[in-house]
């Protein structure tokens, strides 16, 4: 788990179930979105896989909602500036609605807090794959994959 989460390690099952979310994270699988949002937003970051930066460069949610607005122009009307937690939270939201009116299922549309604590990257990979396949069918090229021996070799 990451060092970084501001919380108590939870103990027993809690803490295992953690542990097998944090286990689930796939450096590779972040850089490819990472580079897939950087390519449609335009914005200039740091693509790197690591679970820290991956974490720290989404975690306001602005980087998410232009990226949003870079698919559909005006799919999210006010990007709040990330002064408070309130306002990052508010940014995650509006970015987990956008996907959801682009057709990702609620099942694979992560929780803000997933992602603004850290608590689960996976399931904001899985929102992001998730949205490349219903982009897809409008004409825009979806994140790149990776290999069956990168998930393997996890």
């Amino acid at each position: 788990m990451a060092s970084d989460y501001h919380r108590p390690r939870p103990a027993g099952v809690a803490g295992a179930i953690m542990d097998k979310q944090a286990a689930k994270f796939n450096e590779q699988e972040a850089h490819n979105l990472l580079e897939w949002v950087k390519e449609l937003s335009k914005e200039e970051f740091d693509t790197s896989g690591k679970r820290e930066n991956f974490r720290e460069v989404l975690r306001d949610g602005q980087l998410l909602c232009k990226f949003v607005n870079a698919i559909k122009p005006g799919t999210i009307k006010k990007i709040m500036k990330p002064i408070s937690n309130f306002n990052c939270m508010e940014n995650l939201n509006q970015f987990c609605t956008a996907v959801k009116d682009f057709g990702v299922i609620t099942e694979e549309t992560f929780q803000s807090v997933d992602l603004f604590e850290g608590r689960d990257l996976f399931s904001v990979c899985v929102t992001l794959q998730s949205l490349g396949r219903k982009v897809e069918k409008l004409g825009i090229p979806a994140p790149k994959p990776i290999s069956k021996e990168d998930i393997l070799n996890v």
